[in-house]
């Protein structure tokens, strides 16, 4: 019977539910897919405490997740490439409901993967390897010899990045709490900064020997950004993609005076802006994380729970508890 772990109401992890679920059948350049993983993102934890920016807010009741992987079950009209039986991985919009046996999704954003790949590993993929890649590549100018610092890098995108930008040639410091710092060494990082206990600002200059760094990845953003700007190399570059912290503080009219003779950037990045306004060039750049992954150059660091005890995924991840990626097996 087709299931799935839906929004009620607003509150707590323990209002999620599981609630039978019906199946649609896909429309023109649509896939059905039934989903055998299915990953968690904090965007899940913010619907569910409704604490969406005014207009983002879904109805309720919603059925969250947006990613996840599985096998074909049916193909719409013009869904060229795929057939019944393929083993694919999939990111999509909001409502997309990766909490359930059943997505329909739109095959632009649908890739296939690998037999030598377990669904719970695809699923932890899309959205944070495609929000890393897309920053460091697209927005970024990754390139050997250049250099990146990443905040956050023992979270799921942060993970990614330091594992992309190894791949690309580029010295990466990695910014993490002090527990974490084993995790990020672990996963390639060239130096690593414990936030807690060190300045970011004082230490980039001193592992550049003064230049600073070409990139910086951000989803901290509040005073961080600042520093941000302290610590880039002339030309570089500051991507926010979050506000753990809150929105950037600052006055940006002296804060980017204060860098103008260093040509400094400053980007915003929601993957979702890609995904929406760029579908094919989208589709390809999955196409390329999923070749990373299935080379060995990705490796995602999960945590799997079963479906049913997603309130507990929720409740650690919000409890800052994990590392890496909790992902949901549906089967």
């Amino acid at each position: 019977m087709p299931y799935a772990i839906e929004i009620t109401q607003t509150g707590g992890p323990e209002v999620l539910r599981s609630v039978d679920q019906a199946v649609a059948q896909p429309g023109a350049r649509e896939i059905l897919i039934r989903n055998h993983a299915g990953a968690v993102n904090f965007i899940d934890t913010i619907i569910r405490r409704g604490e969406m920016p005014e207009g983002m807010m879904p109805d309720l009741p919603h059925v969250p997740g947006v990613e996840g992987a599985g096998i074909v079950e049916a193909t719409g009209k013009d869904a060229v490439g795929f057939a019944v039986g393929d083993r694919v991985a999939w990111m999509g919009p909001i409502g997309a409901g990766g909490y359930g046996t059943h997505s329909v999704i739109s095959a632009p954003y649908v890739t296939k993967i690998a037999d030598t790949i377990a669904f719970e590993t695809a699923a932890a993929i899309p959205v944070n390897a495609m929000t890393a890649y897309h920053m460091l590549v697209n927005l970024g100018g990754a390139a050997a010899g250049r250099s990146v610092l990443v905040h956050a890098a023992a979270g799921g995108v942060g993970t990614m990045a330091l594992h992309i930008a190894k791949h690309l040639g580029m010295t990466v410091i990695a910014s993490v709490s002090t527990e974490k710092v084993g995790y990020a060494q672990a996963q390639g990082a060239d130096f690593v900064i414990d936030y807690r206990t060190q300045d970011v600002a004082t230490l980039v200059p001193e592992i550049t020997s003064g230049r600073g760094v070409d990139l910086t990845l951000n989803p901290v953003s509040g005073d961080s950004l600042k520093s941000d700007l302290d610590a880039l190399a002339p030309l570089g570059t500051a991507v926010l993609f979050g506000f753990l912290a809150g929105p950037p503080a600052g006055d940006f009219a002296e804060d980017l005076a204060k860098h103008f003779q260093k040509s400094v950037s400053v980007r915003v990045s929601d993957i979702y802006t890609y995904f929406s306004n760029r579908p094919t060039a989208f589709g390809a750049d999955m196409t390329k994380v999923f070749k990373l992954l299935e080379t060995g150059i990705l490796r995602p660091q999960i945590t799997t729970y079963p479906i049913a005890k997603a309130t507990e995924a929720h409740r650690r991840l919000e409890a800052g508890e994990t590392t890496g990626k909790l992902v949901l097996s549906i089967d």
